[in-house]
């Protein structure tokens, strides 16, 4: 029970606080590659994708970070180019356009934004749920007082043939909120592993572990970032 409540606690954790990580990641995530790609043919769009590559790498870490209480084991670093010794600021600054783990994180920014959205509105409406109604018999007598002929609920206690007494639908309403409890584990333990995989399989796609020799580099790859720098250098 202890390691339920526990897991619960963390999915929780990760379905709730996914969103605020995922909004800003998905903002970034399309407003900077469609600039970038519909100015690169002026060249100016390639500092732009380059920085939005960057500025998604703090976003990714912050994503990678949460999925360790969800998984159950620690996620691995990502390993990303790095440019050679000596390099330029400029040859420096255009690295993440050749690097295969930047472009995993820009994806991930707009793929996970839809899990994110259902994540947080499932578990935040259903502990929301849970919680209103196993307190109902403590405020139910508010709503029936102001309303004057009940919340709607004694509908349900007739059709059952339990009356429509305070008593019949403060039990209807706990006995709902008990169903909803025991649901609510295996609820967001479901979005959460969702969420969660999708996440590991595009943020530590390629890790330190991958590459324990050091980067291995394309000289297509590199030999574009030269062109790239050059065209911008003479601009």
């Amino acid at each position: 029970m202890n390691k339920t409540f526990k897991q619960l606690g963390a999915d929780s954790a990760y379905l709730l606080s996914g969103f605020p990580i995922a909004l800003p990641a998905f903002v970034i995530t399309v407003t900077g590659f469609a600039a970038g790609i519909g100015t690169v043919v002026v060249w100016l769009g390639v500092p732009i994708l380059a920085a939005t590559l960057l500025a998604m790498r703090g976003l990714a870490a912050a994503g990678r970070v949460q999925l360790a209480g969800v998984l159950g084991t620690p996620v691995e670093r990502p390993h990303y180019r790095r440019a050679a010794e000596g390099a330029s600021p400029l040859r420096r600054f255009l690295t993440p356009l050749a690097d295969g783990q930047s472009w995993l994180n820009l994806l991930w920014g707009l793929v996970n934004f839809p899990l994110a959205v259902a994540g947080f509105a499932v578990a935040l409406s259903w502990w929301a749920a849970t919680v209103a109604s196993l307190a109902y018999p403590l405020y139910g007598w508010v709503i029936r007082r102001a309303a004057g002929d009940g919340d709607g609920l004694e509908y349900a206690t007739r059709w059952l043939g339990w009356g429509d007494s305070y008593l019949a639908v403060s039990a209807l309403a706990f006995a709902g909120g008990l169903v909803m409890a025991l649901l609510l584990p295996l609820v967001l333990r479901g979005f959460a592993l969702t969420q969660a995989n999708l996440s590991r399989g595009l943020l530590a796609s390629l890790t330190d572990a991958d590459a324990p020799n050091g980067p291995v580099r394309s000289a297509l790859a590199d030999a574009e970032v030269t062109r790239v720098q050059e065209r911008l250098s003479a601009a």
